[in-house]
């Protein structure tokens, strides 16, 4: 049997709330995995006390995972080495793994909208070595597997 892992990606970049809401609605995303180190933005909208509740009125469930967060002293590349990463990213697997069973989709999302220049692109292409394959909802209506 094929494997049917599926993680999905999205930056809210320059969106509104209402238009990445809808990315998510459009792509059946039922978990959204934060993976900003702080989960703030000068856009409050994209705070994570708003995403704690406007996500679940949508039936989506917010999730954060400071472990896979980007900001740091060092390259993420170096931070991918250590163990608080090695924790997250094992965490994200089984979440990812436990929900693939049921078909439940899950998306990694962070502030910058192009994964080129984010580091979901590290984690994406860790997810990949695993055997999981990742889209990238990059503008309403567009998922791409490859940057």
């Amino acid at each position: 049997m094929e494997d049917q892992r599926i993680c999905y990606t999205v930056g809210y970049g320059n969106s509104i709330f209402s238009e990445f809401l809808n990315r998510l609605l459009d792509n059946a995303i039922k978990i959204v995995v934060d993976v900003r180190s702080y989960p703030q933005s000068q856009r409050p909208e994209f705070n994570a006390e708003n995403l704690k509740i406007k996500l679940p009125e949508n039936e989506i469930v917010y999730c954060h995972y400071p472990l896979l967060g980007g900001m740091g002293k060092r390259s993420y590349t170096e931070y991918m080495k250590s163990a608080d990463f090695r924790k997250g990213f094992s965490d994200l697997l089984y979440q990812i793994n436990r929900k693939s069973d049921n078909d439940t989709k899950i998306a990694l999302m962070c502030a910058e909208k192009n994964p080129r220049n984010c580091h979901r692109r590290h984690i994406a292409d860790r997810l990949e070595k695993e055997g999981i394959k990742v889209i990238h909802l990059t503008e309403p209506g567009q998922a791409s597997l490859t940057f």
